[in-house]
């Protein structure tokens, strides 16, 4: 049944597939230690009881589970050779034409739909990708699928740091696989001196508070000064420390995702909350939603002075209602020689 669960995820377009129990994470002290920094940044939610909950034992997410299916989803990263004089804003490569989440669940939909069929037990399944409060990483080592590389990425030696991560927990007691038990970093410290931030810590984890990625999609705030410059080419998100991982020079997938044009900035900072809806909301730039969008907007427009319209700008400021996206405003101003 094992090899035939495999096969079948192979079929629908999954990379990686492999078992694992549903004993708890032997490494949960680390994520208290992440928190105990403050790494967390602004996702408080992430320090809640529900959070630490489910990733003390994640069995409790289906108390009927004996086992757990991960899977790996390739996706691109940006390519290496990326233009640092380029004129237009970087996104990072997971963005699509839709978000993944969609896309992954209702592909391991079909692996479920798969499995009832092939066995005569009442199957009962949950399927998580990203969206769950879920040790994720630990559990596709422990699936013989990878190890966690130093800039915290989950690593596949088959396909690099290029996978989204998913899960199926189900009550059927499969057969698990051996743990990946080799760290294949070695001295490496290519991501840690490329990171534009400095956001990448010692033991493998990352500050969230420097960490270009969480201040352009899941930051509810503004971005502080000393940072913006920082940031440079990187409208949303951030795969720097990715690109230049050596297990991704070779086999990840490097299509990467349209970069976006100093016009569509402009027409971010104008757009109405009804039309950003209607264009964004199934897309991954949703999670920033239209703040965050119009704030990471700014913060490109203030580091390329050159594409900047000053009358737009000064438009933006009488017409914004968030005092956080007037103060970036204003700076980007002042850098204009305003």
């Amino acid at each position: 049944m094992e090899q035939k669960i495999k096969a079948e995820a192979m079929r629908l377009g999954f990379s990686l597939c492999g078992i694992t129990d549903v004993q708890p994470p032997k490494e949960y002290t680390r994520y208290e230690s992440w928190l105990k920094c403050g790494f967390q940044a602004g996702m408080t939610y992430m320090t809640s009881e529900r959070h630490r909950h489910f990733r003390r034992d994640p069995s409790r997410l289906l108390p009927e589970a004996r086992s757990i299916i991960c899977l790996g989803y390739l996706t691109p990263l940006r390519k290496p050779e990326l233009d640092e004089d380029s004129n237009e804003a970087w996104v990072a490569g997971y963005t699509g034409k839709t978000d993944y989440h969609d896309l992954l669940m209702q592909k391991m939909g079909q692996l479920e739909v798969y499995i009832r069929s092939i066995t005569d037990s009442k199957v009962l399944a949950k399927s998580f990708t990203d969206n769950a409060p879920i040790l994720e990483r630990e559990l596709a080592v422990r699936a013989g699928l990878g190890w966690i590389g130093r800039n915290s990425c989950f690593i596949s030696p088959e396909f690099g740091s290029g996978v989204l991560l998913s899960e199926i927990f189900l009550n059927l007691p499969l057969i698990p696989d051996n743990p990946f038990l080799e760290d294949r970093c070695g001295s490496c410290r290519r991501c840690i001196e490329a990171c534009p931030t400095g956001c990448i810590m010692s033991g493998r984890v990352i500050d969230s508070n420097r960490c270009v990625s969480y201040l352009t999609i899941e930051n509810k705030g503004g971005i502080s000064e000393a940072l913006r410059e920082k940031m440079g080419n990187w409208f949303f998100g951030c795969d720097t420390c990715q690109m230049v991982c050596p297990w991704n020079q070779s086999k990840a997938i490097h299509e990467g995702s349209q970069n976006w044009t100093p016009r569509q900035l402009i027409d971010i900072l104008k757009i109405s909350p009804e039309e950003y809806s209607k264009k964004y909301k199934d897309t991954a730039f949703s999670r920033a939603k239209r703040f965050g969008l119009q704030r990471n907007a700014l913060v490109w427009l203030g580091n390329h002075i050159d594409s900047v319209d000053v009358q737009l700008i000064e438009d933006f400021i009488l017409d914004c209602e968030y005092p956080e996206l007037i103060e970036i405003a204003g700076w980007v101003l002042e850098r204009a020689g305003k």
